[in-house]
């Protein structure tokens, strides 16, 4: 039998009057569009961020076999393991970026929600801004911490190549 609901909305929003958006259809078309330019974009940088990630951890490895293929001195152990750094930086310094960028692309979201109707206020709502903050830094400390054990294993595995 039915719940005697018309519609199966959350029971916040039944408990509210839904307020429309005081947007005229242009700009609210506007606004949809701009709001999906901005997750388009949120999904574009975190998929940078995934990507850089690995093929840093791939051209790590690719040093190692590099290394170990020509059975690398000393001195050129050393010239990778230079590489190796500065790339670890630079890895670093771009994903801290690309946090940014994201940061960024919330904020326009979040002033954007403010113009749509209650409704849509209120199931955003159920998502907390904390939680998400939360897990995007973990996500990138683990990114960070992921660079920084593949170039602490390239360094150990450069010098057992050198010294063997």
């Amino acid at each position: 039998m039915a719940s005697g609901k018309d519609n199966d909305l959350d029971d916040d929003a039944d408990d509210e009057t839904v307020i429309p958006s005081d947007l005229d259809e242009l700009s609210h078309a506007e606004l949809r569009m701009l709001y999906h330019e901005s997750t388009e974009t949120l999904r574009f940088v975190k998929s940078l961020q995934w990507k850089t990630v690995g093929s840093t951890l791939v051209t790590f490895a690719g040093l190692i076999f590099i290394a170990g293929f020509v059975n690398a001195n000393k001195a050129l152990t050393d010239k990778f393991m230079g590489i190796s750094i500065l790339m670890t930086l630079a890895v670093i310094f771009t994903l801290v970026l690309y946090q940014f960028w994201q940061a960024n692309e919330h904020a326009k979201i979040e002033s954007m929600n403010k113009k749509f109707s209650s409704l849509y206020r209120s199931v955003r709502a159920h998502k907390s801004t904390r939680e998400g903050n939360i897990h995007r830094y973990t996500l990138l400390v683990f990114m960070v911490m992921s660079v920084i054990l593949g170039v602490i294993v390239t360094h150990l595995a450069l010098t057992r190549i050198a010294y063997t």
